[in-house]
């Protein structure tokens, strides 16, 4: 089977929406009064990941998004295989026991339950596309959530570091693994 086309979008939850990270941009304050309007602010709180269609196909959805940390097992995944695993896990939502194969250019995707039955379709991508396109929205993604933290910071009355701890804890991803695969995919900060 040869590659299918996909589509791959960063959302995060932002009250009851699903919202595309590039529709946030200049938002911050706001997003940092929203998550504070929801009390309590815990891990929890912080949700967003990839939304997946492949071939015009959902694969990962509002159902299979989750906390953030979890989205970030996407780079631990992508690394492994850059480093020559033919195939590695990842758990970007809480039930989720995925599983990605690299064959050469094709990167073989499919998530199952706990008990291995199929959830989704095992689906076919062009490997480096995919990788170039998840570590450029999650370079996005850092860039914005260090704003949100630099609006909370800024926000007046001042938060409690109790809650800052919370922002902080949610929004402070792994930086590294994100960065060495962008820079093996040949990605930039700057969206190379």
């Amino acid at each position: 089977m040869a590659p299918s086309p996909f589509q791959a979008e960063f959302r995060v939850l932002i009250g009851p929406d699903w919202v595309p990270l590039p529709f946030l941009e200049g938002l911050e304050a706001e997003a940092v009064d929203m998550y504070l309007r929801r009390a309590p602010v815990t891990c929890c709180s912080f949700q967003g990941g990839f939304f997946i269609d492949v071939g015009g196909q959902p694969f990962s959805d509002d159902g299979s998004v989750d906390e953030l940390w979890m989205t970030w097992s996407w780079f631990f995944a992508l690394k492994a295989l850059l480093d020559g695993a033919a195939e590695t896990g990842v758990h970007p939502w809480e039930e989720s026991h995925m599983r990605l194969w690299r064959q050469g250019d094709v990167l073989s995707m499919e998530d199952r339950s706990a008990s291995e039955k199929p959830i989704t379709p095992r689906v076919e991508v062009a490997f480096l596309h995919f990788a170039q396109s998840l570590a450029r929205q999650g370079l996005a993604f850092l860039a914005w959530a260090e704003r949100v933290l630099a609006a909370l910071e800024a926000r007046e009355p001042p938060v409690p570091e109790a809650l800052k701890t919370e922002f902080s804890r949610a929004l402070r991803l792994p930086r590294g693994v994100l960065e060495e695969v962008a820079s093996r995919v040949g990605v930039t900060a700057s969206g190379g």
